[in-house]
């Protein structure tokens, strides 16, 4: 079965389809990474002070806890606190792991791993669509 995941330069652990909808959510999430920052940004300010309509969030990457990002100034460990916490469940990992082919054919992604991607990228379409 891993034959049908071979390219010309290696062994992929998964189709190009599902590499396709990784490529996809790994873009997501770090525009979700980005919008963050500035909705933090836009969050932070006086209510007076603040241009324009909150900028929006995708939900699939973004939870309501207090995130506590470690953070290094000036040679000192801190911590910054920010009101929520993004989070790639795992898309970075998985695509990174698509993208690069490895000499020996990897063990393939499983059905769980198909459906928790298949179940993301229905939650975070309608936002980016």
């Amino acid at each position: 079965m891993t034959d049908a995941f071979q390219s010309r330069w290696g062994y992929h652990p998964c189709s190009y389809d599902l590499f396709l909808k990784l490529k996809r959510l790994h873009k997501w999430y770090w525009q979700t990474v980005y919008d963050f920052h500035r909705w933090h940004r836009w969050q932070r300010k006086y209510p007076v002070n603040r241009r324009g309509p909150e900028p929006d969030l995708c939900a699939a990457f973004v939870e309501g806890t207090p995130w506590f990002k470690p953070v290094t100034r000036h040679g000192e460990c801190h911590v910054k606190i920010y009101p929520k916490t993004v989070l790639d469940h795992g898309v970075v990992g998985l695509y990174h792991a698509a993208r690069h082919p490895q000499p020996e054919p990897p063990t393939p992604f499983d059905d769980a791993t198909h459906e928790r991607i298949e179940a993301l990228l229905a939650e975070a379409t309608p936002h980016f669509a």
